[in-house]
């Protein structure tokens, strides 16, 4: 670990570490025990990382049941498949809800319900599961447009906007997602939140030469920076592109998202983010009520939370 901050942090950088020279106001350290540039502890607000907040009352709710979240995510997923069409083009994406809509799609061209749809995958993972579940693929570059395209998502907002990047492939979803001409996002309910930020940080594709650079431009931008390093190998997560990721950390929340995916997207070294506003053209919701799973727009979705609170 030692070795990897040395290799990506900047030059001449010990610990403790203050980083004056990137804000006159504040001073900055890096986490012993990752690379995590952080604020001073006591200038953080505290913040909750519980239940997301349109799921949530002020006081935290208990978290989904895992065998419960995956039936929601199987729900909507079965959902989703049934919007496509015989001889779509359609763009495959990335995460545990998406592929189990990739799989429902491979159930339904075993039984020839879905005759001429070919899918483009969003990540080497999408490629690989529609291949197993028997759906014919192409690349990107041989098709001349996208019909449709699903994706699942960290965190959604009342409007629409996404935090993506969990599995490190954002960029080329993005690319997907708005490539398409319909973009439809599947979700359980725990996803949706008030204000995106509040559970999971932005994810950052930045080139391995820059590293340096782009982890000050982000401090300056009130962000909280971390090289997202690998589970099972030493070393940082390197994406399907050969570049890093670091995953950052905004304590005040995400007030203008729109405006902090053009800053982000304008340090030189970025590739691309995981905000991703004004791409969606819909999200499906699976939500559960008692027993009952059911799957519903998100503006129904947000609605029914808003009477709830008021009765």
């Amino acid at each position: 670990m030692a070795l990897l901050k040395a290799a990506y942090l900047p030059s001449g950088v010990s610990f403790p570490v203050k980083y004056e020279d990137l804000s006159s106001s504040s001073s900055f350290k890096v986490s012993q025990k990752s690379c995590l540039v952080e604020k001073p502890v006591a200038s953080m607000k505290k913040s909750s990382f519980s239940y997301p907040g349109l799921c949530k009352a002020s006081s935290g709710s208990p978290t989904i049941n895992p065998g419960v979240q995956v039936s929601l995510k199987r729900a909507v997923a079965k959902k989703v498949v049934e919007l496509i069409k015989p001889g779509m083009i359609v763009g495959l994406g990335t995460g545990s809800t998406a592929s189990l809509a990739i799989e429902e799609m491979g159930k339904l061209f075993q039984k020839g319900k879905l005759k001429d749809v070919v899918g483009v995958g969003m990540s080497y993972q999408s490629k690989v599961l529609a291949r197993q579940f028997g759906v014919k693929t192409a690349d990107l570059n041989d098709v001349n447009t996208i019909d449709f395209a699903f994706d699942g998502a960290d965190e959604v907002d009342s409007s629409m906007n996404l935090i993506k990047g969990g599995g490190a492939a954002h960029t080329m979803t993005k690319v997907v997602d708005t490539t398409a001409k319909q973009c439809v996002i599947i979700v359980d309910q725990s996803k949706i939140v008030l204000e995106l930020g509040q559970t999971f940080p932005v994810p950052v594709e930045v080139l391995p030469q820059a590293i340096s650079p782009v982890l000050r431009r982000l401090v300056a931008l009130g962000g909280v920076p971390e090289i997202r390093t690998a589970l099972r190998k030493d070393g940082p997560v390197i994406t399907d592109h050969g570049n890093m990721v670091v995953d950052v950390r905004f304590p005040e929340g995400i007030k203008d998202p729109g405006s902090l995916e053009r800053d982000i997207n304008m340090i030189p070294g970025v590739l691309e983010n995981g905000l991703f506003v004004g791409v969606a053209d819909s999200v499906l919701v699976a939500t559960q009520d008692g027993e009952d799973i059911s799957v519903v727009e998100l503006a129904e979705f947000v609605r029914s939370l808003k009477s709830a609170k008021e009765s």
